[in-house]
């Protein structure tokens, strides 16, 4: 496909853009404490410009560090001393030849108060949720100065060299807040009418064409917040909000979707369809004349091509995508889209974020965000054709052959099953994770690009190894499930691999032991097959260490079927019957009966394979779950870093 649409040049106001792809807005946390760009940032985004996107518009910029902090490493412009490390931003992305927007913004009552020492700002003292902090109504007073930190950060920005700004109107911050009927409750000239709830964003948009001009003016909306509770917005009211907005002479509007209490509609786990929301887009683009930036959950560049096409947007929105793979839009000109490495909508980045407070990461590109570190000028290649064995073509094995191969090692893997992929051909197999396959299918065509050998059907020994001379062995072998043989009867049980594999099909009612992310998985399938089910779980809560938008979003799929649940229950035995278990809180033993006893209890690591490998002289390195028992996420990283770092002897 050409992509005749995706790679028309685009405008702006007075800015040409040189195709229809943006960068959406992402937090990163890479900034410093002070808000300042980091020579890691910096690369991270560089990395995106080179890749060939159009427009930037980086993570939330904070134009406040009195009254708004959400973290502790927010990028930010609050202060004169931002600009400088800014310039070196917006320089390193204009000489890859993208333009670039800052978004600006102020939390409001979504900020800290735990960093801020101070009680949040809000148009009316509205907690973001029930239960929530309660922040402090503003007053004018601090109305007018919150609007002149908006201002003097565009001032600011456009010193920096950015291209224009973009004030952020969406997922519940400070102007959401104000545009709100739910949060904005004020009865004088900045609260009621949707007039009024515009005016502080009017006033703000004002005061930047005072101070600079025709100088582009974005401005992000969720087009519809799909919250289901009165005082949130519907498409209606975001078209009114936006047809306000429009005559205030901002150059464009950026099209989001959901609140602060429905994340889902702006940042979808993997469950959703692309382009379930682009009738938003499109309800803005046939309203308004101005241009039009909306996400769709845009996984590959033929989707991309077809929004466009239908005339949904002007100009496709790129999140994730461009976390998994910064080449995407460079692949797509050269017509090899098959070799993006397309989001699975993991929800990885996501947690490591927003759940964990730390620097996000991809599973399927262990580059991001250590871009700075991991340059590709930097790799040694010094491998000069030595022979290397990777054993295991999971994810984890097969981003090691490509960085092994890259240093011009001699590569091969060898792969026991009868195809590539491990345990991914087991996770593809559960509702809504066929996109799994593409994992393996863009990492195998890397592979087959850089000449490592592929042998499947082949069972790894260490004397069949060793007859290789490998430099170096590379065990990428996953990890074997757990199974207790200390408890009574447990050659009875089934494994839920097998299960979800379709090796072992369940009969009548089953209990299912252990409810990891493996488990949960196997209970919809269990359940969409018409079986009685009953769940045991040790910990308290089921889903426990799963992050929760993902086990939300599985979890409303099981629970309609209301399986029986039972948390703080350990599996004691397997009888013919059944299962007996212990309740953990009153130590009291009760049977369960099931006719199928599936076992879902996590997994163990391979240290004792890789000592075998050692016995036989072997320098021996454990790649991914067959070191540390985790997702696609470790065991990509793991193969890429050791792969990266490894000096043959």
């Amino acid at each position: 496909m050409a992509y005749e649409k995706l790679f028309e040049k685009g405008r702006i106001g007075p800015l040409t853009i040189r195709n229809r792809a943006v960068m959406s807005p992402m937090g990163t946390d890479l900034a410093d404490t002070n808000g300042n760009a980091t020579p890691r940032l910096i690369a991270y985004y560089a990395e995106r410009a080179k890749g060939g996107i159009g427009l930037i518009i980086n993570e939330y910029t904070g134009v406040d560090d009195v009254d708004s902090i959400p973290t502790q490493h927010n990028l930010r412009m609050a202060q004169d001393y931002n600009v400088k490390a800014a310039e070196e931003l917006t320089r390193t992305v204009h000489q890859y030849g993208a333009k670039i927007f800052a978004q600006l913004h102020h939390g409001g009552a979504t900020s800290k108060s735990a960093f801020t020492g101070r009680q949040n700002l809000s148009p009316s003292g509205i907690p973001m949720a029930p239960g929530g902090e309660v922040p402090r109504e503003m007053t004018l007073e601090d109305i007018k100065r919150v609007q002149d930190k908006f201002v003097a950060a565009a001032v600011r920005c456009k010193k920096a060299g950015y291209d224009g700004v973009e004030l952020h109107g969406a997922h519940g911050y400070l102007m959401t807040q104000f545009l709100s009927e739910y949060y904005n409750h004020r009865t004088d000239q900045y609260g009621g009418s949707l007039e009024n709830r515009c005016r502080f964003i009017d006033e703000i948009i004002a005061a930047i064409r005072a101070k600079l001009g025709n100088y582009p003016i974005s401005v992000r909306i969720c087009g519809d917040e799909m919250t289901p509770e009165p005082g949130f917005w519907d498409l209606e009211g975001g078209l009114a909000i936006g047809k306000h907005l429009e005559a205030q002479g901002i150059d464009c509007i950026n099209i989001s979707n959901g609140s602060a209490w429905n994340g889902n509609a702006n940042c979808e786990p993997f469950s959703y369809t692309p382009g379930w929301k682009k009738h938003v887009a499109k309800a803005f683009k046939e309203a308004l004349s101005i241009p039009v930036i909306a996400t769709n959950t845009i996984k590959d560049p033929d989707f991309a091509e077809s929004l466009l096409e239908e005339g949904v947007c002007d100009f496709v929105a790129l999140g994730r995508s461009q976390f998994a793979d910064p080449e995407f839009m460079n692949k797509a000109k050269a017509g090899h889209p098959e070799k993006i490495r397309k989001c699975i909508g993991c929800m990885y980045c996501r947690e490591r974020l927003l759940g964990n407070a730390m620097p996000v990461e991809c599973s399927l590109n262990p580059r991001l965000g250590t871009e700075y570190r991991y340059r590709w000028q930097d790799l040694q290649k010094n491998g000069a054709g030595q022979s290397v064995v990777v054993v295991g073509g999971g994810p984890g094995g097969m981003e090691c052959a490509i960085i092994l191969a890259k240093r011009g090692f001699d590569v091969t893997l060898l792969e026991a099953g009868d195809k590539l992929g491990g345990t991914l051909n087991i996770a593809k197999l559960p509702p809504f994770k066929a996109n799994l396959q593409g994992v393996t299918d863009v990492l195998a065509l890397e592979m087959e690009e850089l000449g490592v050998t592929v042998k499947c059907g082949v069972r790894a020994t260490p004397e069949l190894v060793a007859a290789m001379k490998p430099a170096g062995v590379f065990l990428a072998v996953g990890a074997p499930p757990v199974v207790p043989k200390s408890i009574p009867g447990i050659e009875k049980a089934v494994l839920a691999e097998d299960v979800i594999l379709g090796k072992v099909p369940c009969q009548g009612s089953v209990a299912l032991i252990g409810t990891g992310l493996t488990g949960l998985e196997c209970a919809e399938m269990i359940l969409e097959q018409g079986h009685p089910l009953t769940m045991v779980e040790m910990n308290p809560t089921v889903g426990q260490g799963i992050y929760n938008v993902v086990f939300n979003d599985i979890y409303s799929r099981i629970q309609p079927h209301d399986p029986t649940v039972l948390t703080s229950h350990k599996l004691t035995a397997v009888t013919d019957s059944g299962v007996t278990v212990e309740d953990l809180t009153t130590g009291e033993s009760k049977a369960v009966a099931a006719d199928t006893v599936v076992l879902a209890l996590g997994t163990h690591n391979q240290e004792a394979l890789a000592e075998q490998f050692e016995a036989a002289g072997l320098p021996t390195f454990l790649v991914g779950s067959a070191e540390t028992p985790g997702r696609i996420a470790g065991a990509v990283r793991s193969g890429f870093e050791k792969a990266w770092v490894f000096q043959a002897e």
